[in-house]
């Protein structure tokens, strides 16, 4: 059964959570059916994978363009970062304490503003990869 994106955002607030927290506090980061190009979230049919990968990103560097097949959740757990939609003008930036819900099967990509940790959590049929990028000259677009 799939995990709901609110338990996948549950998840990642815990993971990032820097020690013990005195006493019972809830904030809630993010409470949404779409992803951020407005599509509906989409997670394969059972059974799945759920891989969970923190990334340190410096100021400056860029995420070329890469698309999704399922729904890919990303907790900006310190920094900023501009996503961009392909084909269109949608730029959206997004800081430290926000969930990202990645678009599925669009083109897009990223500018790092600040020095940024991202702990990104998919869930996919077991042993496939979740983002494909654009065939460069020669290579495959494989994970």
């Amino acid at each position: 059964m799939p995990i709901p994106s609110a338990a996948v955002a549950a998840l990642l607030l815990a993971a990032s959570a820097p020690g013990p927290v005195p006493g019972p506090q809830t904030r809630l980061i993010i409470d949404t059916e779409t992803t951020i190009a407005g599509q509906p979230v989409v997670v394969p049919q059972a059974p799945l994978q759920v891989v969970a990968t923190r990334i340190g990103l410096k100021a400056g560097s860029t995420i070329g363009a890469h698309m999704h097949f399922w729904a890919r959740y990303v907790y900006v757990e310190s920094g900023e970062i501009e996503l961009s939609l392909a084909g269109s003008q949608a730029t959206r930036t997004f800081r430290a304490g926000e969930l990202i819900v990645e678009p599925i099967g669009k083109w897009h990509s990223g500018r790092v503003v600040g020095d940024t940790v991202l702990i990104a959590i998919e869930q996919v049929p077991p042993g496939r990869c979740n983002t494909v990028r654009p065939p460069a000259a020669g290579n495959s677009n494989d994970c």
